[in-house]
Order: C-alpha cells, then sequence, then structure tokens
C-alpha cells in the first residue's frame, strides 16, 4: 500500500481537471484528495430555488459535500438580478445563513464576473451582510462605477485576514482617498493583476495613505506613465520587505529622450528580503527595435538587485513578432541573466521558465535548445513553454 502522502500529491496535480478526479474518485485511496478538490469551491446560484435546492443537499444524511467545501462563489452577480428580479435575488440571499450553519469549514468568499454599475446597491449591502464572517475575500474580474465602491466593500468585511485582487477595473476615482475607510494592517493583499494601471495607482495611493504599511505579498507592477510609476514606486518601497510575489510588466514605449531617468526610476527590489517569485512580463525580442534595446539591460538589472536568497523561480515572457522565427530569442542579454543567477547564488531556485507565442515561421525545437545552450548551468531548473 503506497503512502496517503502519495495520493495527495496526486490529487494536487489534477486539481483542475475534474473529468480526471471523478475518475480518480471510484480509487478508495484516492477519494478524500479527490473530493477535497472536487468540491472545495461552492458555486451559488442567487435565485431563491436553487439555494432552497442546495441547502437540501446539504441537509441529506447521504451528503459527502460540506466537511470539504473552503470557498463560496458568487459568479455574475448582475446576470441573477436580471434573471430572478432582485426581490427574488434578495430572498435568495437571506436564505444564505441557514447554508451557511451546514459548511463548518467555508472561510472564503469569492466574488466573481460581475459589473457593479448593474447591480443595485441595496443587493451588494444584504449579500454582505451574511458574509461578513469570512476571513478570506477574493475579487476576481470585477467592475465599479466608483473606486470608492470598491474600497466600502473591502471595508465590510471587518475580520479579514487575506484579500486576493486580479482582474479589476473602475470607472472613476470617487472620493478622495482620505475620506476612504482602512483595512486593518495585519491583512495579507495579494493584487495579482489590475487591468489598467491607472487603477492601479489609485489602488496604490488609497494603501498609500493607510497608517501603518499593509503587507502585500503578491503584487503585480504595471505602469504605463510616469505618474503611475511615481505612486507604483512609493508604495513598493513601503511594502518590499513583506513581499514574496512580483510580476513586473515591462512599459510598451519609452521616451527616447529620457532613457536614463525611465530606467533608474521604473522599479527598486533592493529592500525585498523575502522575495520568493519574480515574475517578467512583456519582454519584447524585436530586431533593431528601440525599446528592444532599452529593456534588455533592465532584465539582468532589476534581478541583480534582490537581497534575498528565497528566490525560488523566475519566469520570462517573451514578445515576438509574429513574423520572426527563433533567432529573435538573441536579442534577449542571455549573459547578464546567467551571470546575475550564478553570482547571486540563490540556493533555492528550483524553476526558470520561459512563456512565449510565436508565428508559423518559429521552430519551437530549435528554440528550447537555443535556451538550454545559453543557460547550461541552469538545465534541471529550466522550463520552456509555448502559449
Amino acid at each position: 500500500m503506497l503512502p496517503a502522502e502519495i495520493f495527495d500529491t496526486i490529487g494536487d496535480f489534477l486539481y483542475n481537471d475534474p473529468q480526471a478526479l471523478l475518475a480518480c474518485s471510484l480509487c478508495r485511496p484516492l477519494l478524500p484528495s479527490a473530493r477535497y478538490h472536487l468540491f472545495s469551491d461552492l458555486s451559488i446560484q442567487l435565485r431563491s430555488k436553487h439555494v432552497i435546492a442546495l441547502t437540501n443537499i446539504l441537509r441529506s444524511t447521504l451528503n459527502t459535500i460540506s466537511p470539504y467545501v473552503r470557498r463560496l462563489v458568487f459568479n455574475n452577480l448582475a446576470n441573477w438580478v436580471l434573471i430572478a428580479g432582485v426581490s427574488d435575488t434578495e430572498n435568495a440571499i437571506r436564505k444564505i445563513p441557514r447554508m451557511l450553519s451546514m459548511l463548518p469549514l467555508a472561510s472564503c468568499v469569492r466574488i466573481s464576473h460581475t459589473n457593479f454599475e448593474h447591480v443595485p446597491q441595496e443587493v451588494v449591502r444584504c449579500l454582505v451582510s451574511y458574509l461578513r464572517s469570512f476571513v478570506n475575500l477574493e475579487l476576481h474580474s470585477l467592475h465599479f462605477y466608483r473606486f470608492s465602491e470598491f474600497a466600502d466593500l473591502v471595508c465590510s468585511f471587518p475580520g479579514l485576514e487575506r484579500i486576493e485582487l486580479k482582474r479589476l477595473t473602475w470607472t472613476h476615482c470617487g472620493r478622495g482617498v482620505s475620506s476612504l475607510g482602512r483595512v486593518s494592517s495585519h491583512v495579507e493583499w495579494h493584487i495579482l493583476e489590475l487591468k489598467h494601471g491607472e487603477n492601479l495607482r489609485e489602488l496604490a495611493e488609497w494603501l498609500g495613505a493607510h497608517n501603518l504599511t499593509p503587507i502585500i505579498r503578491s503584487f503585480y507592477y504595471d505602469a504605463a506613465s510616469q505618474s503611475e510609476v511615481y505612486q507604483l514606486r512609493n508604495l513598493l518601497r513601503k511594502i518590499a520587505p513583506s513581499l514574496r510575489y512580483l510580476q513586473i510588466s515591462f512599459p510598451g514605449s519609452v521616451d527616447s529622450g529620457r532613457v536614463q531617468d525611465t530606467l533608474h526610476d521604473f522599479i527598486d527590489l533592493q529592500e525585498c528580503t523575502e522575495l520568493r517569485s519574480l515574475r517578467y512580463k512583456h519582454i519584447l525580442l524585436v530586431p533593431d527595435d528601440a525599446v528592444t534595446t532599452m529593456i534588455n539591460p533592465w532584465v539582468s538589472q532589476i534581478l541583480s538587485q534582490i537581497p534575498s536568497d528565497s528566490l525560488e523561480d523566475v519566469g520570462f515572457e517573451l514578445m515576438l513578432p509574429n513574423s520572426g522565427d527563433e533567432t529573435c530569442l538573441k536579442q534577449l542579454d542571455w549573459s547578464g541573466i546567467s551571470s546575475v543567477l550564478s553570482r547571486k547564488e540563490f540556493r533555492y531556485l528550483r524553476s526558470i521558465q520561459f512563456s512565449m507565442a510565436a508565428g508559423k515561421a518559429f521552430n519551437c525545437a530549435h528554440a528550447a535548445n537555443y535556451i538550454l545552450d545559453r543557460m547550461p548551468s541552469f538545465k534541471h531548473a529550466l522550463r520552456i513553454q509555448m502559449v
């Protein structure tokens, strides 16, 4: 009989493949791991009949779902309001507490794919009033009319321990950050991605206005203008000691008259003492292109700034022209990257990933061999992915 850890590892590897997990559930040793991944998320449709049906399932003596549910998912709230109407949606929300009483381990709520401009405020307030006790909040692919609405939503969860943000937008900044509420200083933030640099700037201003430095573990750095660079750099200086996962999005254009200033002001990682993961996005590899020539030195220079020896993985998203072939890879500063990785001696480094999308003229096998030849000392850690 194999150790239980082996079966858990198999389940973890297949976590995002429901069909494979269903097949694994037929094997008794794999059943607990399969159930954990299949039932960890519970998607709730805000219609009275659906909430009642789900509650009846949880009340059943044959229920095997409850012990595994960790996250409640509310997807496309605007759609449910449109289908069922405000009255039925609020009625469905009022039935949620009874259902929650049967989910003892649920601690995370995810709200996703919703345009809050189309959701009445009374519906939002009603929903949040029954979810205030949750300690983990995930907001994915949401749009708000004002930034202040986003801030008010987050501040409505007094016991939060973790916040995850991904692909958020808002039309207007709204009230000044000084008049907005504040989140407790012990909350861990994971800012994975916002759609526009301007939105990220407003979030940076608000977080920077907190009296105590927020704990930001993951941060997506996407600065499209000099003013945004200024705001993000100020925030990055404050959060650097707590930062563990950083993704840098290089600007698509650079003022050739201010190359040195842009390079100096772009980012500073010298205080990131706990950094574990660094991802580079939008590395242009266009032959004889001015922006490509400017970006290349930044890649190894930023890597050389990291004081932490805890770095576990580095990712490079390479952008090639549609008509380009594998010779475009020569534009990257391979010697600089290899030199920094060797000199810094990141003892926990286990993954160096290159991802790229290319046209028909691109030979994937040749590209992989080229990268392997450029970084022979790191063959054990290299991961090459075509997207």
